[in-house]
């Protein structure tokens, strides 16, 4: 079948909002209020696991492709999202900026590079490299989502790492040092960027919402039934039966509203790790 612009906008957004809430949600973390400055807020994961599936699925909406056959979008949910954000079918009075923007915000944080020194003592190496938030997002996420014998993509990426800065290093020697990595970053590097990381899938997340709410108040219409119930209203150019149920499904998720409320990350958790240099 063959759908419209507007209906795989609508597979993708739905797609992709169900895996932000997967992301940023109580289920992994934890919002607490800093006291003595008002208006912050720190994240506390529930613990190291949560923290490595916070990374794990970061990671699938930043790099993991889907199927181009089901969104129209060959590329990552981050992808996706900025697809939407250029056919914004669903635009009313502007409601598509704040999705644009914080879509912006994440992507420049996974770009952005940071001169970093790390001890490797597996390799008996000091090394200092220069990666991007995405390089070091692709080396953990990896290394928590599968055991050493499927790890051989971040070996190579490791090693060209390395590489690029002066280290040679033979692969088979990376595994060995694949826990030196963890260490530096799931114990250091993420646990002090939680925070800030958290805030900026949680405003993605809001993007979408703050979108959709106009949409949604148009076409959600309560009906006459005991209990009151309500149906959707569909947009003219949702016109197939799967997208229609696509939807569905996506105004059910914007009536629900995200799991976590808007918050601001502590700005003292917004500088520099221990493991970055000061240029």
């Amino acid at each position: 079948m063959t759908y419209n612009a507007v209906e795989r906008e609508t597979i993708g957004l739905c797609v992709c909002l169900e895996a932000l809430d997967d992301t940023a949600n109580h289920g992994l973390l934890e919002l607490r209020d800093v006291a003595s400055l008002p208006g912050e807020t720190e994240v506390y994961f529930h613990t190291s696991i949560h923290e490595e599936l916070f990374l794990i699925r970061l990671l699938d909406l930043a790099i993991e492709r889907n199927d181009d056959a089901l969104t129209g979008v060959s590329g990552s949910c981050l992808d996706v999202l900025a697809a939407a954000c250029d056919s914004a079918s669903f635009d009313v009075g502007g409601s598509i900026v704040q999705l644009r923007t914080a879509l912006e915000e994440l992507k420049q944080w996974l770009d952005e590079k940071s001169p970093m020194s790390l001890w490797l003592p597996t390799l008996d190496i000091n090394a200092t490299i220069r990666p991007s938030g995405l390089d070091f997002l692709r080396i953990s996420g990896n290394h928590s989502k599968h055991n050493l014998s499927k790890l051989t993509r971040v070996s190579k990426d490791i090693q060209n790492l390395l590489a690029v800065h002066g280290y040679s290093v033979p692969l088979e020697m990376i595994p060995l040092a694949l826990d030196d990595f963890r260490e530096h970053l799931q114990e250091n590097f993420f646990v002090y960027y939680g925070t800030w990381l958290a805030e900026l899938v949680n405003n993605v997340r809001w993007g979408v919402q703050d979108y959709l709410t106009p949409i949604f108040r148009q076409s959600c219409t309560p009906t006459s039934d005991d209990p009151p119930a309500y149906r959707y209203m569909y947009p003219p150019n949702v016109q197939n039966d799967i997208p229609r149920q696509w939807f569905w499904r996506l105004m059910n998720n914007v009536r629900a509203g995200p799991y976590l409320r808007r918050f601001r990350g502590v700005h003292y958790l917004k500088k520099r790790s221990s493991l970055e240099e000061h240029e």
